[in-house]
């Protein structure tokens, strides 16, 4: 199978390049940091430029186009122009799922948790009204339905906490948090946050399973099974890694000026599993990182 995978130099999209180029061709896509696109077939491009996109999606004729390529980062959205985070975000979203439609392609496209409400007395299906709190997570609700308004080759991940060891560039709250426990330094990790996490490795994996034509015209609920704090995976981390528990500060959200709170966007993945994708548990895990970092 031909993927083209946008975002290919992010976090989840260097773990994206090493899973899916084992049995499909790929042709991976970065704009400024190339990440690990470089050891595979890759190109850089700006997904802004519509006619450079078309003229590539013409030649390569993908079977399936994976879109992880945003402005993912909730601050960062709101201190850019408006117009450009909607360019790249949206604009360019609407361009891919029409370059799906026009050359009979399959669109898997990664949305967020955060488009739900975060008061809510239990995790979130995928009909659960959306509320999004931030700029960021308005740009993925308003993608998610340009993508549904153009046609119905796709499938939408609500993609939850993605954690685990970046490659290269790629650094994430949860590696920052393993270096400081490996180096004996204290880590201030929010006990009032819930969420499902899903590793990375696990993630792109299970993405693997998506490209299947049956599975199509579908939203996702895409993280793990379990529902955990962020002080909590810190705790299981210093658990099976041996690190001291004491280094943990346990924080509230309100301590940090400007963040978007959201208490819980905890999922229920019970749809993802019934396709018969089924994840690893947040110990399976960790155990795993534990084993990559050492080889």
């Amino acid at each position: 199978m031909k993927v083209l995978i946008t975002g290919g130099s992010g976090l989840l999209g260097q773990y994206l390049n090493r899973v899916l180029s084992e049995s499909n061709t790929i042709l991976t896509l970065y704009n400024s940091n190339s990440g690990n696109c470089t050891d595979y077939n890759s190109l850089k491009i700006d997904l802004t430029d519509q006619k450079k996109l078309r003229s590539l999606v013409s030649e390569y004729r993908p079977n399936v186009i994976f879109h992880t390529a945003a402005i993912s980062r909730p601050e960062l959205c709101d201190s850019l122009p408006e117009n450009h985070v909607i360019d790249i975000n949206i604009n360019s979203t609407r361009a891919l799922a029409e370059l799906c439609d026009s050359y009979n392609a399959k669109l898997i496209y990664t949305s967020t948790d955060l488009v739900y409400s975060g008061d809510r007395i239990r995790s979130a299906a995928e009909d659960e009204e959306l509320a999004p709190v931030s700029f960021y997570a308005e740009t993925k609700v308003r993608s998610e339905k340009e993508i549904r308004d153009v046609f119905d080759n796709y499938v939408i991940l609500r993609t939850s906490l993605l954690y685990g060891l970046g490659f290269n560039h790629s650094v994430n709250n949860f590696q920052m948090m393993f270096e400081n426990f490996r180096n004996g330094k204290p880590v201030k990790l929010f006990y009032d946050q819930f969420r499902t996490p899903l590793e990375l490795n696990d993630a792109a994996e299970l993405s693997a399973k998506l490209l299947t034509p049956e599975i199509k015209d579908i939203t996702l609920n895409f993280g793990g099974f379990q529902r955990v704090s962020r002080s909590e995976l810190g705790e299981m981390l210093c658990e099976i890694a041996g690190f001291q528990n004491s280094l943990i500060i346990r924080t509230p959200m309100n301590d940090i000026p400007g963040l978007h709170i959201v208490r819980d966007v905890s999922m229920n993945t019970d749809k993802l599993n019934s396709l018969g994708i089924k994840q690893k548990s947040i110990e399976e895990s960790l155990r795993y990182i534990l084993d990559s970092f050492r080889e």
